[in-house]
């Protein structure tokens, strides 16, 4: 959500920048009593006075905002993604974390640490932790033989960091393309 928040917050901030001094303008014209300088004012005016509130293009855009900050509030509302995984601890005074980059990691180096292992993708969720290591061999056979070692590996590593809710973790080993 932060992704939306930023620019929309900006947006928001320079529309109402701009109206204010928009606004501020029109008053001091008032008060000299010229006639409007940047927004006809006058017409607006004179439309509102004579347009009852439950006149059609009213309900229409009552419909509109409505619906736009039913969805704005949905929005906020969502959970945000957590990003740190929470890592045991004896103090209470100390909240240790790690963030899904940092465990994808290690859990790449892990895998990478087994010989006849290339290269790793490691994909973090908050409940699952994904490896597709890939073998240094072309044959499948020896794919499926480095399988374990790269678990167990990828396991023992999760283990040692001593998360408070570990992920399900999922290995798979793939052979070399050509």
């Amino acid at each position: 959500m932060r992704v939306i928040n930023r620019p929309l917050a900006f947006v928001l901030a320079a529309v109402l920048a701009v109206a204010s001094v928009i606004l501020i303008i029109e008053v001091i014209a008032f008060a000299v009593h010229a006639s409007p300088v940047l927004v006809h004012w006058a017409t607006w005016d004179s439309w509102a006075r004579r347009t009852r509130w439950d006149a059609v293009v009213i309900k229409v855009w009552s419909v509109i905002l409505i619906v736009f900050g039913a969805l704005v509030l949905a929005f906020e509302l969502k959970p945000r993604r957590v990003t740190r995984l929470r890592l045991r601890s004896d103090q209470d005074a100390t909240d240790p974390a790690m963030t899904r980059r940092g465990l994808a990691g290690a859990l790449r180096a892990a895998a990478t640490d087994i010989d006849g292992i290339s290269g790793a993708a490691v994909t973090v969720r908050r409940r699952r932790a994904r490896v597709a290591a890939r073998s240094a061999a072309r044959s499948s056979a020896a794919a499926a033989a480095l399988k374990e070692p790269a678990a167990q590996a990828v396991r023992r590593r999760l283990d040692d960091l001593q998360m408070r809710h570990p992920p399900r973790l999922k290995v798979r080993v793939t052979t070399r393309s050509r």
